[in-house]
Order: structure tokens, then C-alpha cells, then sequence
């Protein structure tokens, strides 16, 4: 009997808990996630279903794992998307690789969302609970290889970006915000009395999933949890024209109405965060990722360098 033959592929197990976080650990050693991170993007995700998330297992050992999803509540802005699925986490055990399990895996989550009625399958963007946005093409690039083997196509590739905020001379855009302010563009934190007004901004103007993180560190500040000030808003009057936000050394999302953009209002609200960022202590800012050159070109103006590159990827079925 072939070693292949002695793995059995099955759904997760509450008691699988410890062993599935040593698995991600050894398996996506860029992005191992801790016990929290897991009940609270994985378990409490209203789409997870623990019989899709696929666990490779021979001798009482697990060797992979595989998370796939698909909308099991509408989405805001998007609804069920009836015909995607997803996968957002997939590793196999380095000793574990060649030996067919990837393959098992992958082929076990592709008759799952055949038997769902979909259509595609994309590697990663999964909104709300993502891990990173596709794959890192030099850490994994070895996964990369083993997907675009199995038909999946690149369609797209975000990068994350991370910046020394110590030494940086904010003077300069000091500058610019007084030159704004003359012409009637205020740059500043948040009001709390504002809110109501933002998030009607936010649903108008900016995705959906920009939405839920503006409300949930609105959440947070309202419970003394978080600052206002991590909020940075463009104001002409009552309107307001674009704005960033920040949790920790994490900055973002970040955005302009379109209609404004160009006109330098972009580069003084992230200069203003970056700056309000470096006052409350923090020595660096990392953005997750973008897709968007126009923004990577502003971002290296304040320092930020790449740090990975993603491959999003998808397949039909």
C-alpha cells in the first residue's frame, strides 16, 4: 500500500485545534496565525463550515490543510456571489510535499465547490476574512508553481509595502496641509459627532469591506478601545472628500473621492496619518497590500519599499 493511500482527507475536529496552528506554522511560515486569529477569522466567519476546511491526516498526523469557502450569508455590496468559491489558506508540511497531498486536497475542494454550483475558485481575496491577498511568489514559490500546474491563472499582483517612520521630515507636507487649508480643504482627525456623516461617505464612495473596517475601529473608539485621531479626514465644508485610517503600525484603507483625486489631497492625508502614527510612538507603518501603482508611487515617497509580492489567482471549474 502506497503512503498516498494511507492519508485520509477529512474535515476539521474541534480537538484538531493545536495540531492544525503547528501545521500552518510549518506549512506558511510567512503567515502563521495564533489561537485567536483562528476562532475569530476562521470559526466565526459566517461562511466557514467545518467539513470545508480539508485536513490531510496519515498515522494520527497531520501533513495539510486546505480552507475553502463559500458565501454562506450575503455580503454587503455583493450579496452571495453565487458562482465564486475560494480558498484562503493551503499548506502542506515540507516533508510532506511531492507525495500527493497538495494534490489530494486541492482536488477534494474543487468537487466541493463543483457540488456548490460554482463556477470559479480564486487564491485569495476573500472579503471580510483574508489572510493575505494571494500567493507570495518568492516564499511560496513552489505553491505557485503546483496551482498554475493545476490550471490556475495569475490575474493579478498586490504587493505589501513597509515604512521607517522615525527619521522621515514631515515638514514638507506640513506645507502642503496649510496651502489645502487656504483653498478650503481642511486635513484632520475624525470628529466623533461625525461618524453618521463618514460612514454615509464610505458607502458611497469607497468597497464595501472599507465600510466594516471603518466600523469596527469606529467600534472600538467608541468604547474607549481606540483614537478618533485614527481616522484621518479631508473636509472642503460639510463634504467630505477622502480619508485614511490606521490600527497600530497597520495603515489603511486609504482613499479620495474620484473626482478629487490629483490634486494633491491624497499625499497630505497620508502624510497627516503617518505623522499622527509617529506621535502616538509608533516607529514603522505597514500597508497589507495594493494593487494600485498610482498609490505604491505615493507611498515611496514616505519611505515605504515592497516587502512581498502576491500572485491572485483564479481557475474555472
Amino acid at each position: 500500500m502506497s503512503a498516498l493511500s494511507e492519508v485520509v482527507i477529512r474535515g476539521y475536529r474541534p480537538a484538531d485545534e493545536a495540531a492544525l496552528l503547528a501545521l500552518w506554522s510549518a506549512a506558511l511560515p510567512l503567515d502563521a496565525v495564533d489561537a485567536g486569529t483562528l476562532r475569530r477569522k476562521v470559526f466565526c466567519d459566517p461562511s466557514f463550515h467545518a467539513d470545508w476546511l480539508l485536513l490531510a491526516q496519515r498515522d494520527g498526523e497531520l501533513l495539510g490543510f486546505l480552507l475553502a469557502l463559500i458565501r454562506r450569508e450575503p455580503f454587503p455590496g455583493v450579496g452571495l456571489e453565487p458562482e465564486r468559491g475560494w480558498i484562503t489558506a493551503f499548506g502542506v508540511r515540507p516533508e510532506a510535499r511531492r507525495q500527493g497531498v497538495g494534490g489530494r486536497l486541492l482536488g477534494e475542494a474543487l468537487e466541493l465547490f463543483r457540488e456548490a454550483g460554482r463556477t470559479s475558485v480564486s487564491i485569495a481575496p476573500y472579503v471580510p476574512c483574508y489572510f493575505v491577498p494571494g500567493v507570495d511568489v518568492k516564499a511560496y514559490a513552489e505553491g505557485l508553481a503546483f496551482l498554475e500546474k493545476r490550471g490556475f491563472e495569475v490575474v493579478s499582483r498586490p504587493l505589501s509595502m513597509d515604512a521607517n517612520l522615525v527619521t522621515f521630515d514631515f515638514g514638507p507636507y506640513r506645507e502642503r496641509r496649510a496651502r489645502l487649508a487656504g483653498q478650503g480643504v481642511v486635513v484632520r482627525a475624525l470628529a466623533p459627532a461625525e461618524t453618521p456623516a463618514f460612514l454615509a461617505f464610505l458607502a458611497e464612495q469607497m468597497p464595501p469591506d472599507w465600510v466594516r473596517h471603518a466600523r469596527e475601529l469606529l467600534s472600538d473608539a467608541a468604547r474607549g478601545l481606540a483614537g478618533y485621531d485614527q481616522v484621518t479626514v479631508a473636509a472642503e465644508g460639510d463634504a467630505l472628500l477622502g480619508y485614511c485610517q490606521f490600527g497600530g503600525e497597520h495603515f489603511g484603507p486609504f482613499g479620495v473621492r474620484a473626482e478629487r483625486q490629483g490634486q494633491g489631497i491624497g499625499t497630505v492625508l497620508l502624510a497627516t496619518a503617518l505623522e499622527t502614527m509617529r506621535a502616538r510612538g509608533l516607529h514603522h507603518a505597514w500597508v497589507l497590500w495594493t494593487s494600485d501603482e498610482t498609490a505604491a508611487r505615493v507611498y515611496t515617497r514616505f519611505g515605504f519599499t515592497e516587502t512581498r509580492r502576491f500572485a491572485v489567482l483564479r481557475r474555472g471549474l
